[in-house]
């Protein structure tokens, strides 16, 4: 049984949509749990039309968050199926995205155990708002490709992620894509809320990478559709128009972002870290001290650190400019 974890805000225009890609899933042994943002359009109403439709299938909750990644954790919270899928209100799945998704978690409990904590996400096709082709994949925009250079083949498409090479990499730069992510039990069971995070789907690949394994699937599972009302959206941070919208101000309340929310992990999982003898976890314990230790020190130490921790971004100009504000 995969519960599929469906977070709305405001989403009337596309989520019939979002959910007819559910309903169209070649694997049907699912349940949705929907909770709705105190929306002010129709989207609960939406919601409430497909009970009907799906039966016990489907669990409409409401919230009062204002946030996405509140409203992802109060869902996270009342969660308790095998597997997990996040599902995002303006997206389309293709038609294998859970059977595929599923196959390859169950493929990584067999090879490191069922009560190893898994995460799996895949890649994206970019598409416009009526779901046209961009002709690009989100991989092309994320560091992920990096991580791959380094990752442990398990079949055509499936990597499993290096702790060792590439979490360190990962405490700046997200390339977890929440919209694609399945976890196992195993996973959800040592979940902890936080109080301060960047987001969901970046929080629960720090509890994976350091307590389990992150596998991607090279391939393209869901449409990501691009529209206006997009909270984060798949934007290239090198393109022009990108640049000319960045606030100094904001990307230094980023890093500042970053560094709380590696302080709240060390933090939750102080017994945790403190008790593992897995190799990851000494890897990660490692990374997590050294970057929650650098946010003091002065420009020229950062600098020495990110050198020496291999804090990298996706580009060598995004990791001056992480040089030059973090």
């Amino acid at each position: 049984m995969i519960e599929i974890l469906l977070a709305t805000f405001n989403g009337e225009r596309f989520l019939p949509e979002q959910i007819e890609s559910i309903i169209g899933q070649s694997y049907t042994d699912y349940k949705i749990l929907a909770s709705d943002d105190n929306s002010s359009d129709y989207t609960l109403e939406i919601l409430r039309s497909y009970e009907s439709v799906l039966g016990e299938q489907i669990k409409v909750v409401q919230s009062n968050t204002h946030s996405a990644k509140e409203n992802f954790y109060n869902l996270l919270d009342m969660a308790d199926a095998e597997y997990i899928a996040l599902c995002d209100q303006d997206d389309f799945w293709q038609s294998d995205r859970l059977k595929k998704s599923l196959k390859a978690v169950q493929r990584l409990e067999r090879r490191y155990g069922k009560e190893t904590p898994i995460l799996v996400h895949s890649d994206l096709e970019i598409v416009d708002e009526n779901l046209n082709s961009q002709n690009k994949k989100m991989s092309e925009l994320t560091g992920i490709s990096e991580a791959i250079k380094y990752a442990k083949k398990e079949s055509k498409y499936l990597y499993t992620i290096s702790t060792e090479k590439s979490f360190s990499r990962y405490l700046v730069e997200n390339n977890i894509t929440g919209n694609t992510v399945i976890i196992n039990k195993a996973l959800l069971d040592i979940y902890k809320r936080p109080e301060v995070s960047f987001m969901h789907d970046w929080w629960l690949g720090l509890i994976a990478f350091t307590f389990g394994k992150v596998g991607f699937l090279n391939e393209c599972l869901v449409k990501y559709r691009q529209h206006e009302k997009n909270e984060l959206g798949a934007k290239n941070p090198l393109e022009f128009h990108n640049i000319k919208k960045r606030n100094k101000q904001r990307i230094r309340e980023n890093y500042n972002c970053m560094f709380a929310q590696v302080e709240e992990f060390l933090r939750l999982y102080k017994d945790e870290l403190g008790k593992s003898r897995l190799a990851d976890t000494y890897y990660a314990h490692k990374y997590l001290n050294a970057f929650a230790n650098m946010k003091s020190k002065n420009r020229i130490s950062k600098i020495r650190d990110i050198l020496k921790y291999s804090f990298f971004k996706s580009s060598k100009i995004l990791t001056i400019g992480e040089m030059l504000n973090i």
